[in-house]
């Protein structure tokens, strides 16, 4: 299985799937009243999706949740490193 594509992202489906579960439903269900595909719900409950805004309004509306609840406790630091951080990384290392 591949590693999740940000810690962000393992994170976000680490709490989608602990509310699933606790709502005793399953992928499909989730994704059919959100609305979505059941392999993209499934991608991001695995922790390898990056769901949109509204995306991530539906899942929280489906699991009874406020957004606010998925998306606290987020950073810079649980994102992956981008081009443009090593380009900006190198450059403070060559001033």
């Amino acid at each position: 299985m591949p590693e999740p594509s940000s810690e962000a992202s393992r994170i976000l489906g680490d709490r989608l799937r602990l509310r699933r579960r606790q709502l005793s439903l399953n992928q499909e269900e989730v994704a059919h009243l959100a609305g979505l595909n059941v392999s993209n719900y499934a991608r991001i409950d695995r922790g390898h999706g990056n769901p949109t805004f509204h995306t991530l309004i539906r899942l929280a509306t489906v699991l009874g949740l406020e957004p606010g609840e998925l998306m606290s406790g987020f950073s810079a630091e649980h994102l992956p490193v981008s081009r443009d951080d090593r380009e900006a990384a190198l450059v403070r290392r060559l001033r």
